[in-house]
């Protein structure tokens, strides 16, 4: 089997290569005729062509079915000089703004003698007939909105389609000059119902309303192909819409629904209006009706996004407005970790902060004295570790606060203000059983100093025990290295020494490294979430061993906790994450992840807060020994940490 490019071309120099180019491996030759172009697109077809096969014809335009007819002509009367075999070779009808996507159209064996592609254009999916069989006499009728004489087999969308930009040479007067054609099409043929139902459609699109409502009224009258005839009932009430006369545009909508129950897309339109319109009930009943309908498998303008996801959109947003936040938080994961969601992601990212609430768990203060490093200082996040069966803390101590209204950070030295404004972390080691502590000291880090750091000590940091069983820790740093980098070390709280120090690479060289989550009793290390990717240290550099594609929502995920794998879910391992929404001030919201082994995400627990809606942060996750509770620690506006017990039980999980 042989393809042929057949492309009707005008004016179409900007993007004519790109067509070409897309096909360029699947066709044997190209037969491009040109209607009358006064741009450069005749020279661009003819130089492309010096080193391909094929031809260049120009053909005076009269009118679409015309010259589509006199392109194939054109293509068909070269092959011909070639002696090629026709009924052996395909042409493949597409316009300058198109591009091919071939999937596995090269290895079907094709026979018919015509073949019906999707064409995307937008959240729109239609057939049209775009694969003809070269020996047969192919006519294309109508003056627009043309169709060929004989019927096609339709091809799936995995053997190929049709990516339609819609951003050809003559599309500034498109309207306009469909206008005219279809008119005087009417003129000589008054009962052809095709072209009533495109200038209907063009005179929607000219916005002439009225105009528009009275042809679709007549090509309702004119019976025939009933996804026209609902097409147009539809298009009636978006007309009606557009015209701010809403009795009729509902009236309408319902209409159609009557008439085709199995399109969905009169119920979108409605839940839409009334959504922005403060109807929320009347929206969400709509939405309800709607989102029970499965994909249709008419061929005509199927708004394939409506099916998809549109009404879980708008679900989103009227969970708000109906009083349902944990419904509407449900919704709203669900549609940014779904796979194929494309449209309003971020719209439903920053609406996510509506919804999330605080556990309804009991928390407790740390035990550890406020005034463990004098009044400079006071404690902030914590990370709890499990070693040789007793739990213990490490308890970072900060000097500044920060503004709870702008987020401003007030660094105190001596009791005032910092005159240096030095971000100073001081670390401690802590027996909650015992009460016992002990500070750990930087000057145990041998790794040479920047003198003029204005960031001072090892921030978030996390201690846990590697395969052999030994105390390490991961923590940010700024004061070691020109650029916020991750050092990792040996943890030695009996004398309160760090000791092996090193500063790690950040794989692609990053501008800021921080939360890097170790697997505790393992080597591995949780890089980033959006690809997930898990490595192990090698010297410096953390060596990639497994990657996993994930959701959308992942982008916006950061590691907190050291993850774990609990014995009573073999072959996962769970840990902490948290998400940021970047207001003044910041509002840290958090999730308990779990992954299958090999790491690839299983689950995620809704989103919380532990208390407020505000700068939280937690690196201390561990569960009890019968993994019924997890004991979480957090900080506020990096003071005052906590302790929470979370029942797993009252968690709710997103299943990936």
């Amino acid at each position: 089997m042989k393809l042929v490019l057949l492309l009707m071309v005008k004016n179409e120099s900007a993007i004519l290569k790109r067509c070409l180019e897309a096909v360029e491996s699947l066709v044997d030759a190209f037969c491009i005729c040109d209607t009358g172009s006064t741009d450069d697109t005749v020279q661009i077809a003819e130089e492309f062509l010096k080193t391909r096969k094929g031809c260049v014809s120009v053909v005076p335009w009269k009118n679409f079915g015309f010259n589509r007819t006199a392109t194939f002509e054109a293509a068909q009367a070269y092959l011909r000089t070639t002696g090629c075999d026709l009924a052996n070779t395909y042409g493949l009808l597409l316009d300058a703004d198109m591009v091919f996507v071939p999937g596995t159209l090269l290895s079907q064996n094709l026979t018919e003698l015509g073949y019906t592609v999707i064409q995307c254009n937008g959240s729109l999916e239609y057939p049209n007939i775009r694969l003809v069989r070269m020996d047969h006499a192919w006519k294309c009728l109508g003056v627009t909105h043309e169709y060929w004489d004989s019927q096609g087999t339709l091809l799936p969308k995995s053997v190929c389609y049709i990516d339609d930009r819609n951003d050809g040479g003559c599309k500034s007067d498109k309207f306009e000059r469909d206008a005219r054609l279809l008119e005087q099409g009417l003129l000589d043929e008054p009962t052809n119902v095709r072209y009533l139902f495109y200038l209907a459609q063009t005179y929607h699109s000219l916005c002439r309303y009225e105009d528009a409502i009275k042809m679709y009224q007549r090509r309702i009258d004119a019976g025939g192909w009933e996804e026209e005839v609902w097409y147009s009932y539809y298009m009636i009430g978006e007309s009606y819409k557009e015209l701010k006369k809403i009795p009729e545009f509902e009236m309408w909508m319902l209409r159609a629904v009557a008439l085709r129950p199995s399109r969905a897309e009169p119920y979108y339109k409605l839940a839409r209006y009334f959504r922005e319109n403060g109807q929320h009930y009347k929206a969400y009943h709509y939405v309800l009706e709607g989102a029970r309908i499965p994909l249709s498998s008419d061929s005509l303008f199927v708004e394939v996004d409506v099916y998809k996801f549109l009404f879980d959109y708008e679900a989103s947003i009227l969970m708000f407005y109906l009083g349902q936040p944990k419904k509407g938080l449900l919704v709203s994961m669900d549609y940014m970790t779904r796979p194929g969601t494309v449209h309003y992601l971020d719209n439903v990212y920053e609406n996510l902060s509506f919804y999330i609430e605080p556990l309804a768990a009991p928390s407790s203060p740390h035990l550890l004295a406020r005034d463990t490093f004098g009044e400079d200082y006071h404690p902030t996040s914590v990370c709890m570790y499990r070693y040789k069966n007793a739990v213990y803390h490490n308890v970072r101590f900060v000097n500044y606060t920060i503004n709870p209204i702008n987020g401003s950070y007030v660094m105190t030295e001596n009791g005032s203000v910092s005159e240096s404004h030095k971000v100073r972390t001081q670390n401690v080691w802590f027996n909650p059983s015992l009460g016992d502590f002990q500070r750990m000291l930087d000057s145990t880090v041998t790794v040479p100093r920047r003198k003029d750091a204005h960031i001072v000590g090892l921030e978030d940091l996390r201690v846990y025990t590697d395969s052999k069983g030994d105390l390490k820790f991961t923590a940010t740093t700024w004061e070691y290295t020109e650029k916020i980098r991750i050092m990792q070390g040996s943890y030695l709280p009996e004398s309160g020494m760090y000791a092996d120090c090193r500063i790690l690479n950040s794989p692609g060289d990053q501008a800021c490294e921080k939360n890097w989550i170790a697997v505790d009793t393992t080597d591995d290390i949780i890089y980033r979430w959006s690809p997930l990717e898990v490595g192990t240290l090698k010297d410096n550099d953390l060596v990639i061993h497994t990657s996993h594609s994930t959701p959308w929502f992942f982008q916006h995920l950061r590691g907190s906790s050291v993850a774990f794998k609990p014995m009573q879910y073999p072959g996962e391992t769970w840990c902490i994450v948290h998400f940021v929404k970047y207001s003044t001030p910041r509002k840290y919201f958090h999730a308990v992840m779990r992954m299958e082994k090999g790491y690839k995400p299983k689950c995620m627990s809704l989103p919380f807060v532990f208390q407020n809606k505000t700068i939280e942060y937690c690196i201390g996750c561990l569960p009890d020994r019968t993994c019924s509770t997890l004991r979480c620690s957090f900080s506020t506006m990096d003071d005052n940490p906590r302790i929470m017990e979370i029942p797993i039980s009252s968690l709710t999980w997103i299943q990936f």
